[in-house]
């Protein structure tokens, strides 16, 4: 104070002071959890995921499908031969099929997916083997392996994509 008086009441006003604080963000940060479960805010975030993975599927297929009707009109108005048909509309019932979750049978899997970026791993292993072999024995230039070295490589990044993205 100006006349060289203590504060009044100081102890007082500095332990409701810390006590306030303490209050404030000591208990509603350990009531915090306890409100969220009990506003039932938990797993919101896991049923707006899933919901938008559900909306994600639905679009895929109906873009399928469009792509499909669209394919058949083509070969209709075209006139395709069955040589052309055959693998475009194999290859376009096998994405149908991986947007409904299931491979090459009706079974359906947690990610349809997983087996083919399994095996097309590997199949990119065995080619960076023998891209790598060929060098080492001198039957491949250093600048046509790391042109091969880099396809393989975005390739791999792709399918590593396609993993974070699910």
């Amino acid at each position: 104070m100006q006349q060289g008086q203590s504060f009044p009441e100081r102890d007082l006003t500095l332990f409701l002071t810390f006590s306030v604080i303490l209050a404030t963000l000591v208990g509603q940060g350990l009531l915090l959890p306890w409100i969220i479960r009990l506003l039932g805010l938990a797993h919101a975030g896991r049923r707006e995921l899933r919901a938008d993975r559900i909306e994600e599927r639905q679009a895929r297929r109906r873009a399928v499908e469009a792509a499909i009707e669209r394919f058949e009109q083509l070969a209709i108005e075209r006139s395709l031969s069955d040589d052309i048909v055959k693998p475009l509309r194999a290859a376009q019932r096998n994405r149908l099929l991986q947007t409904e979750g299931k491979g090459d049978g009706a079974e359906p899997r947690g990610k349809p997916a997983d087996l083919h970026d399994e095996i097309e791993l590997q199949l990119i292993i065995a080619e960076r083997r023998l891209i790598n072999d060929l060098y080492r024995d001198g039957k491949l230039k250093d600048e046509a392996r790391r042109r091969i070295e880099r396809e393989l490589d975005l390739r791999e990044a792709h399918l590593a994509n396609q993993r974070d993205e699910e």
